[in-house]
């Protein structure tokens, strides 16, 4: 047998045979139960094997998916295989009847045939019968396709619904990342709140160096993010500690996250209004004034397109205000990324992560029972 694994090739190859076959047990498993599984697969080969009346299976792998692992139903019975109930080994009494049917179908056509042609010769009719009758087959093969068709996705439909809740489950039942608490869905609400709160204090930090630091000099903008941090921080406990008088863990990181959102939304507030009073900001705001002023025909008195002018100049000068605010900040962040040891751009990072093994990879023939045994031992 090992001989004979050696024959196939690559030892990846091998694996994916053995995956397939796990996955054919796997199947038949949900249909007659663990124990009989191996048999009926065993069984299955055999029979495979003898048709191929003496001559050597040339192409394993071929071989082994297209006419060895599948099953062959015979009739609309799920548990048949070309023409053996796989449960019981005896012969498929679907197939009995599918076969009762088709003699009663075909006495139904000839009896058709020769009411409304008597006069036809012999062959004739029996040719008219055979026709009649393969456009009567291809009518049921088409319905009974239809059929399986729907069966087959109602039945990856489930399993795809079991896959979905499993992982649910999974996400459910996981642990927490940072602190371990068990059932916490990957993250506790004590240390979701933290993450939060860390993210929202980083922003607000970014924000107040974006627009004061000198943005060209990369010591400068790391000193002064460093003190800004370590304010930032002591604000926000001394918040915490006139907010609240309990120690307990959920109050503290929720109000945390409270305070969090709030200095980050005065800092935002107040780096607008800045960067609203530069040069760049009332250049904008000049010329939209400007602007409007060009279309103050369009106003029935002139205190009317006064007011139009400082309303639209306000509004580009917060329009430039933001804009300057997300151009920094992008600035602020690549300058940080660049300064990161290892960092690599994406082309280099998607390569790698390309070459990173997928979670569902895994490290699977002409003969007699020995061969069949052996694949499904091999699995």
């Amino acid at each position: 047998m090992a001989v004979f694994w050696a024959g196939v090739g690559r030892a990846s190859t091998r694996r994916w045979l053995a995956g397939a076959v796990r996955s054919e047990l796997a199947r038949l498993r949900g249909l007659v139960g663990g124990e009989l599984a191996e048999e009926v697969l065993v069984q299955r080969l055999e029979r495979r094997l003898g048709i191929q009346a003496g001559r050597p299976v040339v192409e394993l792998e071929g071989w082994l998916l297209k006419r060895g692992l599948p099953q062959k139903p015979g009739c609309w019975s799920h548990l048949c295989d070309d023409g053996v109930r796989i449960d019981t080994g005896d012969g498929c009494a679907s197939c009995d009847s599918l076969m009762g049917d088709r003699r009663a179908l075909r006495a139904s056509v000839a009896s058709a045939v020769a009411a409304e042609a008597p006069e036809l010769p012999l062959q004739d009719r029996r040719r008219e019968v055979e026709r009649r009758m393969h456009e009567r087959v291809q009518v049921r093969a088409a319905v009974e396709g239809e059929r399986r068709e729907r069966a087959a996705r109602q039945e990856a439909l489930a399993a795809r619904r079991a896959e979905l809740a499993a992982a649910e489950r999974e996400r459910v039942t996981a642990p927490c990342e940072e602190c371990g608490i068990p059932e916490a869905a990957g993250l506790c609400p004590v240390c979701a709140s933290g993450r939060r709160t860390r993210d929202l204090l980083q922003q607000a930090v970014d924000v107040i160096v974006a627009v004061r630091a000198d943005l060209d000099d990369p010591a400068g903008t790391g000193e002064l993010a460093e003190q800004v941090s370590e304010d930032t921080r002591r604000l926000l406990e001394d918040a915490v500690a006139r907010s609240v008088d309990t120690r307990a863990e959920g109050v503290l990181a929720y109000t945390r996250v409270q305070i969090a959102e709030q200095i980050l939304a005065r800092r935002r507030a107040s780096a607008l209004v800045r960067l609203a009073a530069g040069e760049e900001a009332e250049t904008e705001a000049d010329r939209a004034y400007d602007a409007a002023l060009r279309r103050r025909h369009r106003y029935p008195t002139r205190s009317l397109a006064l007011r139009a002018a400082e309303e639209a100049a306000e509004r580009a000068g917060e329009a430039a205000a933001r804009t300057l605010l997300r151009e920094r900040l992008a600035r602020l962040q690549d300058g940080r990324s660049a300064r990161l040891p290892g960092s690599a751009g994406w082309e280099r990072r998607c390569a790698e992560l390309a070459r990173r093994p997928l979670p569902g990879d895994r490290p699977a023939a002409a003969g007699s029972e020995a061969l069949a045994e052996g694949l499904v031992s091999a699995a």
